[in-house]
């Protein structure tokens, strides 16, 4: 029921160790323009940067995406099975590790960057002071996370399909939007100099996608027998339509140290 509390970190836990690499494996498809959210979380960290660590990491695409000559990019997560699979992808050098307390220097790093961990990973508060300590003076945060625009009228009657026949949404630990976000950075001495939304679009033509897709959620209230029927809806539709786009609307926030 959508009023019952979650165990979250139990939740996620156990989500990453039986789908390590699943939520890579979906946003790594969503496409805006010929790239992926990924890629455009990379865009806004400048060349120049040489130390980088990539919070709430999984399996290692932002890592992948900024790997440069010269840079170093520190994968961080909790999660052992992430990590693992990052490192067979070619991520590293990779730190298991909580959010909330990382194991490095005050001022000592260029970028942090964070692909959805910050609405995984609470209280957010805490990652932010955390953030704000290792980042030197007019170091940058670029991050990602889910938003609820832009949506045109068809995804909102695909999305409300879906989410009718899974009987509830997606959750997340944090507010979707992050709520509260901007005044957090604040606090924090982190000044928002970019707040962007992007439509982005991942397509359903098969049953392996749709069930890649709805494994990739967070739905811990959700029964296994709502699942198969989400996958079964989504595969009847790519079949009956030749293929469904499913929108991912996506938020990038960039803040100065």
């Amino acid at each position: 029921m959508p009023g019952r509390e979650v165990d979250w970190p139990a939740y996620l836990a156990r989500f990453h160790a039986e789908r390590p690499g699943v939520v890579e494996d979906v946003l790594s498809r969503a496409s805006r323009a010929g790239q992926s959210p990924y890629r455009w979380l990379a865009r806004a960290v400048s060349e120049d940067a040489t130390t980088v660590v990539d919070l709430a990491s999984g399996s290692g695409p932002v890592a992948r995406e900024l790997a440069r000559p010269g840079r170093t990019v520190v994968g961080l997560d909790l999660s052992a099975d992430e990590l693992r699979l990052a490192a067979r992808r070619g991520a590293g050098p990779l730190v298991r590790a909580d959010a909330r307390t990382l194991p490095f220097r005050d001022a000592s790093v260029d970028v942090v960057t964070s692909a959805l961990g910050l609405v995984v990973v609470q209280p957010l508060g805490e990652v932010l002071a955390e953030v704000a300590r290792v980042l030197r003076p007019g170091g940058v945060l670029a991050a990602i996370a889910p938003a609820l625009r832009p949506l045109a009228p068809s995804d909102l009657r695909r999305l409300g399909r879906l989410s009718t026949t899974l009987r509830g949404g997606p959750r997340f630990p944090g507010p979707v939007e992050l709520a509260g976000f901007r005044r957090g950075l604040a606090e924090h001495g982190l000044q928002v100099v970019e707040d962007k939304r992007e439509r982005y679009r991942f397509t359903v033509g098969t049953s392996d996608d749709a069930w890649l897709l709805v494994s990739s959620l967070y739905l811990p209230h959700t029964s296994p027998a709502r699942v198969a029927a989400a996958v079964d809806h989504l595969s009847e539709a790519a079949e009956r339509e030749g293929g469904v786009e499913i929108a991912i609307p996506v938020r990038r926030i960039v803040a100065l140290r």
